[in-house]
């Protein structure tokens, strides 16, 4: 749980945490992944959906590759991601 109060971060800083939470691993994100994050808020993608839908690419790239999360990043599961995103918005 972080002491960070959810109510005063970031779009990019929210999901930069929840999936770097939901990884387990590392302290920042790519370059590439900053600039998806920031693309898909440029999009008027809610940051509450959006983990949604890497939530579901964390667990469909998990299914394919095994639990480890070795070489896992939003840029890697984008797929997963827009599909998701895609699914939600109908």
């Amino acid at each position: 749980m972080s002491l960070i109060d959810q109510n005063n971060l970031s779009y990019l800083a929210e999901v930069e945490q929840f999936f770097l939470a939901l990884k387990g691993a590392g302290l920042s994100l790519s370059g590439v992944d900053y600039d998806l994050i920031s693309k898909w808020e440029e999009r008027g993608i809610p940051a509450r959906q959006l983990c949604h839908a890497i939530s579901t690419g964390v667990a469909e790239f998990k299914q394919k590759h095994g639990s480890a999360t070795q070489g896992l990043s939003l840029s890697r599961i984008e797929g997963f991601i827009e599909d998701e995103i895609g699914r939600s918005t109908r």
